[in-house]
């Protein structure tokens, strides 16, 4: 195994082997057509796996360190990375054995190795991807931000996105105190989204935010919808 240490810009140093660590992650991929659910193998010309780890701010947790990449056969299908005490993102790239070209990127993964050894799945989706999100409350009469639990949305409140399409359907729910999530996989085409705040009892807190004509590209590809500014009475 090759291990990376990517610097914030431009900065790669390469490290033969792993470095001695608290735990391990095993990590497995799989590649599926979401249409009808069937399983495909490593696309061609694409043979490296990477096992990307980055630890985060445990306030936001978004993705702030530097970001360690571990590289295996695709064609293998899993991986065994160790790291530290510590909460990561964790994420898969399917690239060609330089990395100069990737084909897909796999959604981002919480791990906290504070609790000791960790195993998940990743698929990679060749005719879908996903919506990712992030969003701030504000007072619809005067502007002003919110927090969750001062608009009613905190502990169970949450935010609920409607997605529609010509081929499929989703709903999904996200805690509001999290600020951000990335929607359940959906087919490669242009959707109408319909987003929501609600409280712990599912009664809508504002009129529902509208956004059109959003397309989810393949292979696996993250449609970011930015910041969304979701209005509440």
């Amino acid at each position: 195994m090759k291990k990376l240490v990517l610097g914030a810009l431009v900065a790669v140093a390469s490290v033969t082997g792993c470095t001695t660590a608290d735990s391990t992650v095993t990590v497995s991929w799989s590649f599926t057509h979401l249409e009808d659910n069937s399983a495909r193998t490593c696309p061609t010309g694409f043979g490296t796996a990477s096992i990307i780890s980055q630890t985060i701010d445990p306030t936001t947790n978004r993705g702030t360190g530097l970001t360690v990449v571990d590289k295996f056969d695709c064609a293998a299908g899993r991986g065994t990375i160790t790291l530290p005490d510590d909460t990561f993102l964790v994420w898969v790239e399917i690239t060609n054995d330089d990395r100069t070209s990737t084909y897909a990127v796999s959604g981002d993964t919480f791990v906290d190795t504070t609790l000791g050894d960790d195993a998940f799945g990743v698929k990679i989706l060749d005719d879908g991807g996903y919506f990712f999100l992030s969003w701030s409350l504000l007072r619809a009469s005067s502007g002003a931000l919110l927090s969750c639990s001062t608009a009613g949305a905190g502990g169970n409140g949450a935010v609920v996105l409607h997605t529609a399409g010509p081929r499929s359907i989703a709903d999904d729910k996200f805690q509001c105190e999290d600020h951000f999530g990335t929607t359940s996989p959906l087919l490669a085409d242009t959707y109408s989204i319909a987003i929501d705040a609600e409280d712990a009892s599912k009664t809508k807190l504002g009129d529902t935010m509208q956004i059109n004509d959003k397309a989810i590209r393949a292979p696996n590809k993250l449609t970011d919808l930015g910041n969304l500014m979701i209005p509440i009475d």
